[in-house]
């Protein structure tokens, strides 16, 4: 949409201001912001429209040539090529016209007005344009701000960071260069600089804007009950202030103050601030507070795109309120509204809910073949006929997706997992190193390939190639367990097994298998107390514990000397027919 209002001073002043030989360096700049003439927060980057008369445009639309002009000419020239850029929405040409703004004369308002279009228009070209205007008019406000703000927008943090901090030195009074620089330091993570900048704001000048500022710098210190004070603060000060409004809601919901959020968000709502988002928000606080109906009501209120009601859906079915969810994903379909997406969910929802595994594939033959979710589709086909024991009708599947699917490394790893499931070690090693062959970097391919090599006894090759993956995905939890345990069980370097267990039970809390090899690890290291608790916590985490894990238990009780647990734990472990028997059996009639 092109600009139909320009941000300029009118005709009369162009001329006065450039048709003489020496303009007036000032005559708008005098007017402009200055750092004495504060306001009471940062909307005053916003400069009032001024109008333009056709003259001007019609003018510049029929632009001579460049010819030799005089110096004033030029610039003259120059202004009536920036403007006509801005009219005609070219944004190459008002960088080449602003390239000739060579002297002050071009007032502040000019280049303002060219960095809010570019901001407008997300252009990275925004920073280098405020860049050259900051050199011609390095003391004015707004240029700073919105030089500021355009540093923020490109990721170039610090460096709007060190512009402010350098335009405060020179101007210590400047309230809305002062509130920049701490939703700058707010931004970069640097929050008790940020705090201590709005502190320092006296009680006369505080307005809703500096405490909404300072909540979101207490926040990031961890400290929401102060921040909920200076929220609610801001919200009596502006009833309407629906960012600070939203915050509070927030921070309601992260403290489980379920019912004081969904009043929150019930009045964003009425403001209709960000309705999809706020009635998503309200859906699924009425769902934790168990009041499916409420919820149900909320989603019928909502918006009638498919995304939001699929996206409310999903909550249903996380919520575990399966049958509505269901029944929502029918009448959709119903209605003849139906996705691929809307056939995945049914199908889904038909075999994990009912094991139905005939209604759940014939849920997923709705899926066209030219959909962009028929890949999906296919995969979830192979691995619901996998999960259901129908392993050459998988593998047949499977093999059939990596042709029709190319880009999808999913089909080659269904492949991998039902040939290892079947014992074909070799072969699954085989089809794993091929298929890194198309993908290097894939970091499941690889961890599938080394635990393949332990597997085939290559324990070796399987630490070395975990220990690689660590290097380029540092925060992969199945090797992390895998490189903790193997030195815990080696009862070598056994401070980094910890500090790996430990990183990988936070990554993917309360799996078993990861407590476990903790538990263990802390065994190793002499650290018992801790190991015993660990092991308590693995075994109450399943209810289908592996005979290893019931060995360490066993192992760990009758070294603190609960032999009565410890056998227990080895029976356990005996019950489910491990590989080890006869060592359990001996360790369980040991005195």
């Amino acid at each position: 949409m092109k600009h139909s209002t320009l941000v300029l001073f009118r005709v009369s002043a162009l001329l006065a201001a450039f048709l003489s030989l020496h303009g007036c360096s000032g005559c708008v700049g005098n007017t402009h912001n200055t750092p004495g003439a504060e306001s009471s927060g940062r909307q005053s980057l916003t400069v009032p429209p001024v109008s333009v008369s056709e003259y001007a445009v019609d003018r510049a639309e029929s632009l001579p040539a460049e010819n030799d002009f005089s110096a004033d000419a030029d610039i003259v020239y120059a202004y009536l090529c920036f403007l006509q850029a801005i009219h005609t929405e070219d944004e190459e040409a008002l960088l080449q016209a602003a390239e000739r703004f060579t002297t002050p004369e071009v007032p502040a308002k000019v280049w303002l007005e060219g960095g809010v279009w570019l901001m407008s228009r997300k252009s990275p070209n925004a920073v280098s344009l405020l860049k050259q205007a900051i050199a011609a008019w390095p003391q004015d406000l707004s240029l700073n701000l919105l030089y500021a703000e355009a540093c923020m927008e490109s990721g170039r943090l610090p460096e709007g960071i060190a512009l402010m901090r350098g335009y405060l030195k020179q101007h210590a009074d400047a309230l809305d260069a002062r509130l920049e620089l701490a939703l700058l330091l707010v931004k970069n993570n640097e929050y008790v600089e940020a705090e201590k900048l709005l502190m320092d704001i006296s009680v006369n000048e505080r307005t809703p804007l500096v405490d909404y500022y300072h909540s979101k710098a207490l926040s990031g210190m961890g400290r929401q009950n102060e921040a909920v004070l200076y929220l609610r603060k801001a919200v009596r000060g502006m009833p309407y202030f629906v960012e600070a409004l939203a915050e509070l809601a927030f921070i309601y919901e992260q403290r489980s103050e379920f019912k004081e959020a969904r009043n929150i968000y019930e009045r964003l709502l009425k403001l209709n601030f960000s309705p999809q988002d706020v009635a998503l928000r309200l859906i699924s606080l009425s769902l934790q507070l168990n009041q499916p109906e409420k919820a149900l009501k909320y989603l019928q209120a909502g918006p009638k795109n498919l995304k939001f009601r699929l996206m409310a859906i999903s909550m249903f079915a996380r919520a575990r309120h399966y049958l509505q969810a269901e029944n929502l994903l029918k009448h959709i379909e119903a209605e003849g509204d139906a996705s691929g997406e809307v056939y995945l969910l049914l199908a889904d929802m038909a075999y994990e809910q009912r094991r139905d595994l005939a209604l759940a594939l014939s849920w997923l033959q709705k899926v066209t073949a030219d959909s962009v979710h028929a890949g999906r589709a296919h995969l979830l086909r192979a691995q619901m006929l996998a999960d259901s024991g129908k392993d050459e009708e998988s593998l047949g599947a499977a093999r059939s997706g990596q042709h029709r699917f190319a880009d999808m490394p999913d089909f080659w790893e269904l492949e991998i997992r039902l040939l290892a499931r079947r014992k074909h070690t070799a072969n699954a090693i085989s089809v794993t190193q091929t298929a890194l062959k198309k993908w290097p970097g894939n970091a499941e391919l690889n961890f599938l390939l080394a635990s393949l090599f332990d597997e085939a006894g290559d324990k070796k090759n399987a630490f070395t190639l975990m220990e690689t993956i660590l290097k380029t995905n540092p925060d992969n939890y199945q090797a992390l367990n895998y490189v903790g345990y193997t030195l815990a069980e080696e009862n070598r370097d056994l401070e980094r097994a910890v500090q790996l267990l430990v990183k990988a039970d936070n990554l993917s809390p309360n799996q078993s298998y990861i407590v476990d090899s903790l538990a263990w690890a802390l065994f190793r290291i002499g650290r018992v107390s801790e190991s015993w608790a660990e092991i308590r916590r693995a075994v109450s985490l399943d209810s289908h514990i592996a005979p290893s894990i019931w060995e360490h238990y066993g192992d760990i009780a009758s070294h603190i000397g609960l032999k009565d647990e410890a056998r227990k734990a080895y029976q356990n472990a005996l019950d489910l027919k491990p590989a080890n028997t006869e060592t359990l059996r001996q360790r369980l009639v040991q005195p």
